[in-house]
Formats: structure tokens, C-alpha cells, sequence
């Protein structure tokens, strides 16, 4: 029943963050036509900044239509006009705002219920259902294509997590308080968050230096997200057996001093206080380099590797910290489907890696040769 019980949380979290993301494309959307309307009206005035922003504005968009990056304030049109700023900052649109929060309210309710009755094995591939949810609803309300080739894709695609799920280990981990315990002193879990954070410190380094690319951005992102993962499954875990043994302490205690000092530790301690940071930490670090990705690569670019890589890293986190496997058999069983439905998770994230092109608004497109003429 409670395999149930996760799944049906998991499920319908994920159908939530699928709508706030086709809020946010389409709140997004929304900024751009404001600011391409803008843009007619500058043409119309005639003046010469009003040219000379737009000459800015058509050149920035014809670079992202071949592909290049352009970078908010750089020069374009040879430096001799700065770029327009763009549109207006995303969080200032109250309809972004309201998707952000769909995604959260989908996690928190969802998707961190499921993880107190289910393995991460199952719950992150579940993911699937938003970015389908994401895609039907952008097709229907948005007007977006999506071609037989990217629903090809999605079938591949599909058809890797049914691979996984078949296999996945179906409980939590722990269904008492002793379990519980237990498992929490058997993970190591000082060890593997330090080994995360030593990983992600030398990804973020990386990036900072310059060297970026999108599996750099990918592994960043699915680091931090599968760190929020563990810490919410501890904690949802916990909070869950603790309705029914008032005692139960607090898995950051038992993993920093043990069971025994645990049991009287305060209401407030060091590694209790430790473990907020590492959820917030672990939050705000996934959405903001998810963001940042988002603006440098296309969705369908990004979220494909980004779904395969947070499979694979959550996945094995969660097998190495709680023990789900069972026996050799089990772990030979797991690992050949697991990586036959990562390999078509993979095959079928080529068919969604063709960027779609940026196409010039038609006031821009009509009058940008005749405003470089005059230039």
C-alpha cells in the first residue's frame, strides 16, 4: 500500500511542476512579445536612438539564430551600437513568479512525500511525467511543434525509465524507528555530502575559470539536485516514522554523534543546523545554475541530459547511502536494466539536441536592412 501511496504523490507532484514550467515558458513568452512590441515602436519614432537600439536588438537576434551566445550589454553591430538590454528580468513577471512556486509546491508536496515511502530509484525517474506534462501542455496552450523525430525521442526516452522502474528497489529503506536508525548509521552520510561538496566545489570552480559547456552545467545542477533529494528523503523519512515513535532522533544527530547521544540531544544542534544549510544550499545552487544553463543552451538542449544525469547520480547516491539493494542477484538484475534504460534515455535525448532557431521578429526583419543602410 505504501508503494502506492508514493507513487500516486509522485506522480501528481510532477503533473504540478509540468504546469509551472509551461507558466514560466509561457510568462517568459510573454516578456519577449512585450519587448519585441517595444521594439516596433521604436522603429516607428524614427529617432536615431530608437534606430540604433533596434539595428542592436536585430544584430543580437540574428547571432542567437546561428547559434552564438550573446551576453546582455556586449557590443553588437561590429561595437559601434551596445546591445539593448533585452526584455524585462524574469522574476519581475508575477506569472514566472507562480510557475517558480508550482515547481516547489510539485517537489515539496510531491515528489519529497514520495520519497518518504519510496527509493530515489523510482522517484527520479518519475520526473518523466513533468517534462511530458511540460511538453503537451506547451504544444496545446503555446502553439509550440513538436516534431515526429523530438516525439520519438520522448517514446525512447520513455521507454529507459520503464527499464529503470521494472527493476528499482520498492521500498524506503526503513519502515521503524530501529530500521531507521540503523540505516542512517550505516550510510556514511558525513562521508558521501563531503565527497558531493569536494565534487560540486571543483565543478563550480571550473565553470567560474571559464571553461563552460553544457555537461559542466548539467553535472552542477544534478549534483546540487541530487543532494536536495538525499536530505529530503532523511527528512521526510523522519518525519513520517515520528508520528508513530515520538523518540525517534533526529538522523542528522544519529549520523554526527550516534544513537545513543542522539537520543538526548537538544532542540537545536550543530549537525541539525548543518542539514538546513545543505537543503538550501542544495536548492538555491540547482535552480540558480539551472537557470543560468537554460539562458546559455535550449530547453531541449538541456533538459534531456540534465534528466539522464540527475537519474544516474541521484540513483546511485541513494543505493550507496541507504542500502537498497538486495544480494548480488538483485544488484546484477538492477545495474544491466539501469543501464540499458540510461543508454536509452541517452539515444533518445539525440533526437531532442537540435536547438531550435530564433526566429527575427517581422517588424525587426523588415526594416533591419534599410536601418544598417542608414547607419
Amino acid at each position: 500500500m505504501s508503494f502506492f501511496v508514493g507513487l500516486a504523490a509522485a506522480v501528481l507532484g510532477n503533473v504540478v511542476i509540468g504546469a509551472g514550467q509551461c507558466l514560466q515558458k509561457y510568462a517568459l513568452n510573454r516578456l519577449q512579445r512585450d519587448w519585441d512590441a517595444q521594439q516596433a515602436a521604436l522603429l516607428e519614432t524614427g529617432s536615431s536612438t530608437g534606430r540604433s537600439q533596434a539595428v542592436a536588438y536585430a544584430s543580437a537576434i540574428d547571432m542567437r539564430a546561428r547559434g552564438a551566445s550573446v551576453s546582455r550589454g556586449a557590443p553588437a553591430g561590429g561595437g559601434r551600437v551596445a546591445a539593448a538590454r533585452g526584455p524585462r528580468a524574469r522574476y519581475t513577471s508575477k506569472l514566472w513568479v507562480l510557475g517558480l512556486a508550482l515547481n516547489y509546491a510539485g517537489e515539496a508536496c510531491g515528489n519529497a512525500v514520495a520519497l518518504s515511502y519510496l527509493s530515489a530509484a523510482v522517484v527520479a525517474p518519475i520526473g518523466i511525467v513533468a517534462v511530458l506534462v511540460n511538453v503537451v501542455l506547451a504544444e496545446r496552450l503555446l502553439g509550440e511543434r513538436v516534431s515526429s523525430n523530438q516525439r520519438f525521442g520522448f517514446s525512447v526516452i520513455v521507454a529507459g525509465v520503464a527499464c529503470i522502474l521494472l527493476v528499482a528497489p520498492r521500498g524506503a529503506g526503513a519502515d521503524d524507528a530501529t530500521g531507521f536508525v540503523r540505516m542512517v548509521q550505516a550510510s556514511g552520510l558525513v562521508r558521501v555530502f563531503c565527497a558531493l561538496y569536494a565534487v560540486q566545489a571543483l565543478l563550480v570552480w571550473v565553470l567560474r575559470t571559464g571553461r563552460q559547456s553544457l555537461y559542466l552545467y548539467v553535472a552542477v545542477a544534478a549534483v546540487f539536485g541530487t543532494m536536495s533529494v538525499m536530505v529530503s528523503k532523511l527528512m521526510t523519512m523522519y518525519l513520517r516514522l515520528r508520528l508513530a515513535f515520538a523518540a525517534l532522533p533526529n538522523p542528522a544527530d544519529v549520523a554526527v554523534y550516534g544513537a545513543g547521544a542522539a537520543v538526548g540531544a537538544r532542540a537545536v544542534t550543530l549537525p541539525r543546523v548543518l542539514l538546513v544549510l545543505a537543503m538550501c544550499v542544495s536548492v538555491v545552487g540547482q535552480e540558480s545554475f539551472r537557470q543560468q544553463a537554460l539562458g546559455r543552451y535550449p530547453v531541449m538542449q538541456f533538459q534531456p541530459v540534465f534528466f539522464a544525469a540527475y537519474n544516474v547520480v541521484a540513483t546511485l547516491t541513494g543505493l550507496v547511502l541507504f542500502r537498497e539493494l538486495r544480494g548480488w542477484a538483485h544488484a546484477l538484475v538492477f545495474f544491466s536494466a539501469f543501464s540499458l534504460g540510461i543508454a536509452l534515455i541517452a539515444y533518445g535525448s539525440r533526437f531532442l539536441q537540435k536547438a531550435r532557431s530564433v526566429g527575427l521578429p517581422s517588424h525587426i526583419k523588415l526594416h533591419k536592412e534599410n536601418l544598417l543602410k542608414s547607419q
